[in-house]
């Protein structure tokens, strides 16, 4: 199966196409039983994406239906990369009614003791908020229990974030919760099965919202966006490992925007108009806001660092380039609107770079020497290599031109900058002497 073939190569580009991926809580899960894994949904199908390339378990996916329908060869390799079609109301009655077979398919996985994955808030949206979460999750638990009577099946609470889902080589944080088993929903399932619904799907609903970014309000968007990225550039991220098991910043962003939500409507005006002026400035210097965190990146030895390494970069983004872009292009010609944008370019690009690299290794097999044989085989890792030299390149030359700044601005900007940080100091004081009162 595809799934099979394409999964390592998928897993290892989306450590190439995100600067960092952390899983937390996966490893808690317990895989010998049937578990529905319950995600958020900010892009169309990235989700599915990083987590079945990245989670090194076979899992099935829960895909809308309308993406079958581009063909006989796109159902095929969809259905062969373990998607199932979920069709929804404005799909059409016709189609709606092709929902029993995907729901009998999916009882008889869980059955098995198989999982799946689920976008659980139906439709996918870009923005830093949960929404709803539907009650499909829950109806499929008790749906496989009904026909297999199977009580371990278990509902996982799933938070994906993302510094900026529509961004290359932003960072993802995906946090998986303890299983909710729906052993603990037999006995109201028994009594009335609508009630028992609603109550694991509230259950779901809660645990997942523990661990997604969720600005209240949209009138808040800009100034959660600001103190987040504020907070991110604050300390630098690791580059390495790319999938990261280990604690991440996600509990601290989320804990950033709920005090932000939970502030007086008076103090978060004020709280706006600070972080309004600090990036309005930063926008008139035609600077980021990395620059002034990082300023300390401005300094010889990284210079010297990125000259060492400058050759090797050119060799990787010159052999690399002509996939990328064209995956690039094809997506924005593709893509009608913001949440199909990300999930297009990777998978364009996933699948020009696997002919790009299966050409030129042909190409070379047939007409090349060992040398040019081995170029190709080290092409990957001259890309991934640019791709980390960029990176540095690029919170360098924000960091010079912040130095390079006179005297006067740049102590105003990192004024503003540590007023801002006290005030997400003094917002997490009072956070917590509420919690203790």
């Amino acid at each position: 199966m595809l799934y099979y073939l394409l999964g390592p190569f998928i897993g290892i580009y989306s450590k190439v196409y995100f600067k960092k991926i952390y899983f937390t809580g996966l490893d808690k899960l317990p895989w010998d039983q049937p578990l529905i894994l319950a995600a958020n949904h900010p892009t169309a199908f990235i989700e599915p994406i990083i987590i079945g390339g990245n989670s090194l378990q076979g899992r099935n996916f829960l895909l809308r239906g309308d993406m079958f329908r581009n063909g006989k060869l796109v159902e095929s390799i969809l259905r062969s990369l373990k998607c199932i079609p979920i069709f929804r109301f404005r799909d059409g009655f016709a189609e709606m009614k092709k929902n029993q077979a995907t729901m009998d398919y999916c009882y008889d996985l869980l059955g098995e003791g198989d999982n799946l994955l689920i976008l659980a808030e139906g439709v996918a949206k870009t923005e830093k908020r949960m929404r709803t979460i539907q009650k499909g999750p829950a109806r499929m638990a008790f749906g496989a229990y009904e026909k297999h009577q199977r009580k371990d099946i278990a509902l996982v609470p799933i938070g994906i974030n993302y510094t900026n889902p529509n961004e290359f080589r932003s960072i993802v944080y995906a946090d998986f919760g303890p299983p909710i088993p729906i052993a603990d929903f037999l006995e109201d399932h028994e009594k009335n099965p609508r009630r028992a619904i609603k109550r694991l799907t509230d259950r779901l609903s809660k645990e997942m919202r523990k661990r997604i970014i969720h600005i209240a309000n949209e009138e808040d968007d800009t100034l959660g966006q600001q103190l987040l990225q504020i907070a991110e550039n604050t300390t630098k991220e690791k580059a390495f490992p790319r999938l990261s098991f280990k604690a991440s910043r996600l509990p601290d962003m989320w804990q950033l925007i709920e005090r932000v939500n939970a502030l007086p409507e008076e103090e978060k005006s004020i709280l706006q108009t600070k972080s309004n002026h600090y990036f309005k400035r930063l926008e008139q210097l035609q600077l980021k806001d990395v620059g002034v965190a990082q300023v300390a990146s401005a300094n010889l030895w990284v210079v010297l660092a990125l000259l060492v390494g400058l050759p090797a970069f050119l060799v990787g983004i010159i052999g690399n380039i002509l996939p990328i872009k064209l995956g690039k292009h094809l997506a924005e010609k593709k893509a009608n609107t913001l949440e199909f944008n990300s999930s297009l370019r990777f998978t364009f690009e996933v699948f020009s770079l696997l002919v790009y690299y299966l050409l030129l290794f042909i190409l070379v097999i047939f007409l090349g020497d060992w040398w040019q044989i081995l170029a190709v085989v080290l092409l990957p890792l001259f890309g991934h290599f640019s791709l980390q030299w960029l990176d540095f390149y690029k919170i360098w030359k924000e960091a010079r031109k912040a130095k390079n700044l006179p005297k006067t601005d740049f102590e105003e900007l990192v004024s503003w900058r540590k007023e801002l940080n006290l005030l997400q100091i003094n917002l997490k004081s009072k956070h917590d002497v509420a919690s203790n009162v």
